[in-house]
Parts: C-alpha cells; structure tokens; sequence
C-alpha cells in the first residue's frame, strides 16, 4: 500500500481475488485514499464480496462485471425476490452466482436441441441458443462456446449495493483468446 500511495496513480486496477480484497481494502482506507482520489476498478468484487470487504472500506470504488443485484430487467427482479424469499431478504445475489444459474438454463436448453445429452452433440447443439437471463439476453458463440454479455461498470454504493453507471449497451461478441487485440511483443 505504501508504494501505491507514493507512486500517486490516478487509479488502480485491481485483479485481487478472495479474501486479498479485504486486506487490500483495509488497508487503502487506513492510508487515507479516498475513491475520489484514487479510484480502484475491480474486476472480482460483487455484492457479496462488498458484505466481507466492509462497505465503509470500499464504498465509492468502481466494479466491472455483466451482472449486479441492482441490474434493471424484468428477469432479474423476479430471480432476487425468488432468492431473496429462499434465503433471506438480506442476502445478495452476485455475477459468479447469476453466470451458474444460468449455465442451468443454457445447458437444459442446448440438451433439448441436441436431443440427447450426450456431451458432444449438446456442445455442438450450444452454438446460438440465446436466452433472456437476469442480467439480459446472453448468447452461446457457436465457433467457441463462450458467451456473448454485457459489460457493465458500476459504482459501490452506500449501502452496499451496486449501482449501474455504464454499460456497454449491448452483448460483446466473446474473444477468449484475446485473438483481436494487438499486445506489445505478443498477439496481433
């Protein structure tokens, strides 16, 4: 922390996973940082993470995942109150945990295509299948069996939740192998 704070960065992108984030957090905090001076955008922090965290540690940092609580469709407002009313209306739904749901879906629907459940067949039946999920339309990619999503950036909010402050207004066509990006020394 101490050389981040002397390297004054005008933000930080983190890739912490786990409980490194609430260490990481604490200690941003015990430095006197604020988020308006040194934003910190995640890329493994969801609602859940916020709980463990201490939403007075990292209230005001920025996240970047498809899927939040707060996500304003239809589908997902009918998935919280369906797991809120299973498991209790304090308990948070997350990106990791809509992705799982919804791999259900995906593969229930790709088995119906292919008639069989017979791995080969479902992964080439997979290819297309688009559903209407909780955070949006996602799209199975016939060439890579990955998905098409939303990116969204939000904004950790107050009380814990996530608030949505862009998106990418559409799914992104998934390139796994960072096939399209050019890399100093690397791939074109």
């Amino acid at each position: 922390m101490n050389k981040i704070a002397a390297a004054k960065p005008d933000a930080v992108f983190n890739t912490l996973n786990g409980d490194s984030n609430v260490a990481f957090f604490k200690q941003l905090k015990s430095t006197g940082i604020t988020a308006e001076q040194m934003p910190v955008m995640s890329v493994s922090v969801a609602e859940e993470e916020v709980k463990g965290i201490g939403v007075d540690n990292i209230a005001g940092q920025l996240v970047a995942w498809n899927y939040y609580q707060t996500t304003d469709t239809p589908a997902n407002k009918t998935f919280v109150a369906a797991f809120q009313g299973k498991y209790g209306a304090d308990k948070v739904t997350s990106d990791p945990m809509e992705a799982g749901y919804n791999a259900v879906y995906l593969w229930a629907e790709a088995v119906k295509k292919a008639g069989t459940t017979e791995v080969e067949a479902v992964r080439k039946a997979a290819g297309g299948i688009a559903l209407d999920r909780p955070e949006g339309l996602v799209t199975v990619d016939g060439d890579n069996q990955h998905m098409y999503k939303t990116a969204r950036i939000g904004l950790i909010q107050p009380d814990g939740q996530i608030k949505e402050v862009w998106n990418s207004g559409q799914p992104i066509k998934p390139d796994p192998y960072l096939t399209t990006y050019a890399w100093a020394g690397g791939l074109a």
